[in-house]
């Protein structure tokens, strides 16, 4: 028998090995379970599970009933469907449960062992929708509640849309006069390209806006595939109440809640398992409430932060202060007492270009010193950040703006009057850089508004950032009103 044969011989042999039996949880001492416990498995499910677009449609509600086995190193594997309800729900329902990669695994005679789960994934009833050539239409009634029937609704919906739920036109409204509906008003749909580090796939925000450029409903970053990567959901106010962040692989990493002038942040690792769980509490005049943390977990599944107390070691990959163009780890140490930052608290990033210490005293800073590599000083601060300013304040910085724009004889001569919306950053030493005209009304008008700017250069505070001034981007609404 030659060499090659008896390696392969003894390859299947490993494999057929190594693949341990994948027990039922009767066959083993301690059962597989997520940690955190179901709960927070039911949690990662109800945050991911996104019902497909057709299946909304349809209004299609039921349960998929899955079947997977939890590995000895807590991984998910073998993911398969044991109870149907549509094909696109079915592959929703095994996309989010193989995402959930948290486990503890069963215990059987003192060592982690392969075991067979089952999970049942919930599609709920939906608000109505029709979707007629490519349009979805959705009717309310005076209480602006979702009805199915157009007869009983005042307000028409009509959204140009794909098969997978993401406008592709404007939003138009309807308003019931007797027995027609007549046009009452339009949202623009935008498709803007965001900015991506080098080397990765454009994305694009996706979504409607109004006259004064506010948006409203739900705003999509996407992927070339569809893919959602983040989506921000805005209510009749053009408030925002709803963040989602996802990963590469479309998981949510990051939910913001907006609800009585607070924001509920929940965070995962990229596994499924819950990270923390923090508020951050309402604007009271100028004064910034501090964060109120409530639960944190580590890497391994350990709960270190209980009702607001604990001690923790945070991580987060972020840019790096020597070159932006890369990346380093940044890690966080120090104690949570009552949900708010108590003591001494220290920061590093790995490739060694950032450094701080600050103390806390019930979650206000008292005083925090940081260095930044290539610079010699010592910086001290008694605020973590601070946004960047026009000098005098908004009062001064109207003033500015009112004694300096000039109303174009173009624009005038042609009745248009609007709003034009001017994106640009301010740079470290109070210089403007960067400018865009996000959105216009009228060239002449547009041309105005971005000589203005660019001519408050040098007038500005520049953002600051423990200790150290930082390039941040600013948006400036100004206005051209015919008297």
């Amino acid at each position: 028998m030659n060499h090659t044969l008896i390696l392969a011989l003894l390859l299947v042999a490993f494999t057929a090995h190594a693949q341990q039996t994948a027990y039922t949880n009767f066959e083993v001492q301690q059962a597989a379970e997520p940690q955190g416990g179901f709960q927070a498995l039911n949690q990662f499910v109800a945050v991911n599970l996104r019902k497909p677009f057709l299946a909304e449609v349809a209004n299609k509600k039921g349960m998929v009933i899955l079947k997977g086995v939890v590995e000895p190193d807590g991984r998910i594997a073998e993911v398969s469907v044991i109870r149907s309800l549509r094909p696109d729900c079915d592959l929703e329902a095994m996309r989010v449960f193989s995402r959930f990669n948290a486990w503890k695994p069963a215990q059987k005679d003192g060592k982690a062992v392969r075991q067979q789960v089952t999970f049942p994934i919930q599609f709920r009833g939906n608000e109505p929708v029709l979707y007629e050539n490519g349009i979805a239409i959705r009717y309310f009634n005076n209480a602006f509640q979702a009805v199915a029937s157009p007869d009983s609704a005042v307000i028409r919906f009509e959204t140009p849309t794909d098969t997978l739920g993401i406008p592709t036109g404007n939003l138009v409204f309807f308003k019931r006069d007797n027995k027609k509906w007549k046009k009452d008003g339009e949202m623009e749909f935008f498709r803007n390209p965001v900015r991506r580090p080098m080397g990765k796939e454009p994305v694009f925000s996706v979504g409607h806006r109004d006259a004064t450029y506010k948006s409203f409903g739900s705003v999509y970053t996407v992927d070339k595939q569809g893919g959602i990567i983040e989506e921000r959901v805005y209510n009749l106010d053009r408030k925002l109440i709803h963040s989602l962040t996802r990963n590469a692989a479309l998981q949510v990493t990051r939910l913001e809640t907006l609800d009585d002038g607070q924001t509920t942040v929940n965070t995962w690792y990229n596994n499924g398992q819950l990270k923390y769980k923090m508020i951050h509490p309402q604007y009271i005049g100028s004064k910034t409430l501090p964060d109120q943390m409530l639960v944190f977990y580590d890497s391994t599944g350990t709960q270190v932060v209980s009702e607001g107390n604990g001690q923790v070691t945070m991580q987060e990959r972020v840019r790096s202060a020597i070159d932006t163009n890369r990346y380093s780890v940044f890690t966080e140490q120090g104690l949570y007492a009552k949900g708010l930052k108590q003591g001494r608290w220290t920061g590093q990033q790995a490739d060694g270009s950032h450094w701080y210490e600050e103390q806390y005293d019930k979650g206000v800073l008292t005083v925090g010193r940081s260095t930044y590599i290539g610079q010699s000083d010592t910086l001290t601060y008694n605020q973590p950040e601070q946004q960047p300013e026009f000098k005098g304040g908004m009062q001064a910085l109207s003033q500015f703006l009112a004694s300096n724009i000039r109303y174009p004889a173009e624009a005038q001569r042609a009745r248009a009057q609007g709003r034009v919306f001017v994106s640009f950053v301010v740079c470290q030493d109070g210089s403007l850089c960067d400018f865009d005209v996000l959105k216009g009304f009228h060239p002449a008008a547009d041309a105005e508004a971005l000589r203005v700017v660019k001519a408050m250069s040098g007038q500005w505070k520049p953002g600051i950032q423990r200790g150290r001034p930082v390039r941040v981007k600013y948006n400036l609404p100004i206005n051209f009103a015919l008297n």
